[in-house]
């Protein structure tokens, strides 16, 4: 267990951490926390649930424990979503150099940091 980012929802309680990979074989992977500290989902490891993780850089999580993540890919960066119920999809694919940071504004937008676009970009996501 490496946590490194990690996000909450105020209204539900539920936490995502995420974990980085390392050379020792671990696979970065997301961990959705109820409000007792038990992990209910592990996402980004299994194809069957969603995209598999590469290098997760960016966190956050909605009211409906919807979990979205920014990840640096190998040779494409894209944002993630993975619905509380159900398999994850790529969210946004294109334009994004080096998406960092997340945030969720209230009307249903997602805010992207692309740091070496040197821009923040919105999105809506619902």
């Amino acid at each position: 267990w490496r946590p490194y980012l990690v996000a909450a929802c105020l209204t539900t309680g539920l936490i995502a951490v995420s974990e980085r990979g390392n050379e020792t074989g671990r696979v970065p992977c997301i961990r959705v926390l109820e409000p007792g500290w038990n992990t209910i989902r592990i996402l980004g490891v299994c194809s069957g649930l969603g995209p598999v993780l590469t290098c997760p850089w960016g966190l956050c999580i909605d009211s409906d424990g919807d979990v979205l993540v920014a990840d640096w890919g190998k040779h494409h960066h894209h944002v993630l979503l993975y619905p509380s119920k159900g398999v994850g999809w790529p969210l946004v694919t294109d334009n994004l150099n080096s998406p960092r940071g997340l945030a969720l504004l209230p009307d249903g937008h997602m805010v992207v940091s692309d740091s070496m676009n040197h821009c923040i970009k919105i999105y809506r996501y619902k």
